[in-house]
């Protein structure tokens, strides 16, 4: 990977070799994180922001939390700290106010423009009614429920900067050069059933998975804006982890169903990738995945399912 410094001078750096790195993506969580600590001859100006380049494609940008410089036996060293983009919004508050018939352009000239995010792609289309943005709402949990109750997608900011709520484009990758893996089977996590709340007021509508192995149960209300069958179907792919190393960099993760190979126990194929790290130090480069149970689970008769 290729490491380069955008100065607040405006100027572009070139970070040189980290001595060690770390990259992690979690599904759950709007901005990817880069740790890294790089050799330096003297004191660093003030950066702004770093792009990570893998094979000539942009797979980080991100701004700088910290920027710490420290002198050891082993000489001088700048460790970097970064977010991705989403962390401007996940940072910054939103302006109390309703917004009548609210729609991503109204969104992107009241809380994204004003942040530096001058383009935002999907539906153009207004939203009935109004959306109420309560005194301290972050900007990304504004554009996150928009896209949720009125586009039924998931929003992110790709490399360019550009917001994306047209929905996370999925894409298949095939792991290879397998260092570890662990099989996590996790029955306490499969919920047997979601109740949801009726218009009367009741939770009367249920929902099931009978395959559950035991009787858990969840109850959402009308205004939580959750899917049942969404939460049924989490609880199930949860319920079934593996974890994999792999040798190498497998950058950026948003969006990846992995195939994997593992000697001796057998073959996964479209697994949602829940959590991913790249790590880089003196013993080379590594991935470490948590993959969640996939589409066809070619490998459940293998291990005895």
């Amino acid at each position: 990977m290729t490491y380069w410094g955008t100065l607040a001078s405006g100027g572009q750096m070139l970070l040189g070799e980290p001595e060690e790195a770390v990259l992690a993506f979690d599904r759950d969580a709007p901005a990817d994180q880069l740790k890294a600590v790089f050799p330096a001859d003297r004191i660093w100006e003030e950066l702004r922001e770093v792009s990570v380049y893998d094979r000539g494609e942009g797979v980080f940008r991100g701004i700088v939390d910290e920027q710490n410089t420290r002198l050891t036996a082993a000489g001088l060293f700048v460790e970097l700290v970064c977010r991705s983009r989403e962390a401007l919004l996940l940072d910054s508050e939103a302006e109390p106010r309703k917004m009548k018939s609210p729609s991503l352009e109204s969104l992107r000239q009241r809380l994204l423009g004003p942040l530096g995010f001058q383009k935002i792609v999907g539906s153009g289309s207004c939203g009935p009614g109004e959306l109420d943005i309560e005194k301290g709402t972050s900007c990304w949990t504004v554009l996150a429920g928009f896209c949720r109750d009125y586009l039924d997608t998931e929003p992110y900011v790709d490399f360019e900067g550009v917001v994306c709520c047209g929905g996370i484009p999925q894409r298949k990758i095939e792991l290879s050069q397998v260092m570890e893996a662990e099989i996590c089977r996790l029955p306490c996590q499969r919920l047997s059933q979601v109740w949801k709340q009726g218009y009367r007021g009741g939770y009367d509508v249920a929902y099931s998975d009978p395959e559950a192995p035991a009787v858990r149960r969840r109850y959402i209300s009308a205004q939580s804006g959750k899917n049942p069958r969404a939460l049924l179907e989490e609880s199930r792919r949860g319920s079934f982890l593996l974890q994999v190393t792999c040798a190498g960099s497998w950058w950026p993760l948003r969006g990846v169903l992995a195939d994997v190979a593992i000697p001796q126990v057998g073959r996964f194929a479209g697994c949602p990738v829940r959590r991913g790290v790249y790590c880089r130090d003196r013993n080379g480069e590594r991935t470490r995945f948590i993959l969640e149970r996939g589409e066809d689970h070619v490998a459940d008769k293998e291990i005895g399912r």
